[in-house]
């Protein structure tokens, strides 16, 4: 069977986008805030979906710690605390 991940999307409330851990795929959300927070430590003028794209691996990463220690929600909602 071949999967298909599905494509990071910006929405109003920030990017969506897929992780997998195991064998299940968890939404999550990456908070346009949290954007903004790393937009500004990368101290550029990048829009959001750049932003996510220069940061993705450190998202990602984010986001499976969290799947991995129980934290509810769906999507699964990354802040910008997430990233301090």
């Amino acid at each position: 069977m071949i999967k298909t991940a599905a494509e990071p999307r910006l929405e109003d409330e920030g990017v969506f986008f897929t992780v997998e851990v195991g064998f299940t795929d968890r939404e999550c959300l990456v908070s346009k805030n949290a954007l903004a927070h790393l937009r500004r430590l990368k101290g550029s003028q990048q829009d959001f979906m750049e932003i996510y794209w220069s940061f993705e691996d450190q998202i990602h990463s984010v986001a499976r710690r969290l799947v991995v220690a129980g934290v509810g929600g769906a999507p699964l909602i990354l802040g910008a605390a997430y990233f301090v």
